[in-house]
């Protein structure tokens, strides 16, 4: 659909967010080991699945099955940011949350436009 899908902000932004969550995971885990896989598994690839769901819609044919990736993306998004929150209590990893909250948050906003532009293309 789009017709160079590293020309979206979104999917830069994304890359950038499932960078940052895995260097913040791995930073804990030098210090002081894994802690609760299940969470750090989950956040990990939930973080990494959002530039993959949009570059996998981006590369499908219809408008509709584009936003139904995005649709999975803001998905994912949705579920990394309500873990963040979990992760210094579970000690996954104990940085300041704000601003990888904030890029979620940001994220979702450029996904919802996205979408919306997909569907609504008048």
């Amino acid at each position: 659909m789009a017709n160079n899908p590293n020309q979206l902000v979104v999917l830069t932004r994304a890359r950038a967010l499932a960078v940052h969550v895995h260097r913040a995971v791995e930073r804990r885990e030098r210090l002081i080991g894994k802690a609760s896989p299940g969470l750090r598994n989950q956040m990990l690839r939930a973080a990494m699945s959002i530039p993959l769901h949009i570059a996998e819609g981006a590369g499908k044919d219809t408008r509709v099955d584009f936003a139904r990736f995005l649709g999975n993306a803001f998905g994912s998004a949705n579920e990394v940011e309500q873990q963040l929150p979990l992760a210094p209590a579970l000690r996954v990893f104990d940085r300041e949350l704000d601003p990888l909250i904030d890029q979620c948050r940001e994220i979702r906003m450029l996904l919802y436009g996205l979408r919306q532009r997909l569907q609504n293309p008048d």
